[in-house]
């Protein structure tokens, strides 16, 4: 699978992409809102294997693909289809490459792709309450903010807040709007 937009790539994970998933999933800005990382050698290889996996599953529900910029990977970006046509939404970005709206790129590429081909009916996303720019991003795609989770997460040993987010694809919202 690949999604092109008019910077980035978005592709299938390979095991090549190690040392670039390293960098990212290693750095402490990159992690500091979300439950996961920083990685070890052994967690960068077991996402890889399971974005891998997740590729042949048939039928497929993950769709974690790598953000290219100019054949460099500098970020990730996943769809999971969870219920019927309701899937999540999220991604990661180096933070060398924060700020220049790759992340909003990648995931309304995402979205469009969940909407058109997957017949999706609601993407939802997560974000904690301090990640201003995760929240921003969302905002940004037209997801509306549905909800704030108290205690949702247990992150580094603390229990953090989530905010939700939400849209519908777009002939569900024509129709109810």
């Amino acid at each position: 699978m690949e999604l092109t937009t008019a910077r980035l790539v978005l592709r299938e994970y390979s095991a090549a992409d190690f040392d670039a998933v390293h960098a990212f999933a290693t750095d402490p800005r990159t992690v500091l809102f979300v439950d996961w990382g920083p990685n070890t050698e052994q967690d960068t290889l077991d996402f890889l294997n399971y974005c891998d996996t997740s590729a042949q599953a048939v039928p497929r529900t993950g769709h974690t693909l790598a953000i290219t910029l100019a054949g460099v990977v500098i970020g990730s970006v996943g769809l999971t289809v969870h219920h019927g046509a309701k899937a999540e939404i999220g991604y990661t970005v180096n933070p060398t490459h924060w700020e220049l709206g790759y992340a909003t790129e990648a995931a309304k590429a995402l979205l469009d792709f969940g909407f058109s081909e997957l017949a999706l009916d609601q993407i939802t996303a997560t974000c904690r309450p301090e990640n201003v720019a995760s929240a921003g991003v969302l905002r940004k795609l037209g997801m509306a903010q549905t909800g704030h989770l108290k205690n949702d997460r247990l992150i580094r040993g603390a229990w953090l807040d989530s905010l939700v987010f939400s849209t519908t694809a777009p002939q569900l919202s024509s129709k109810t709007g």
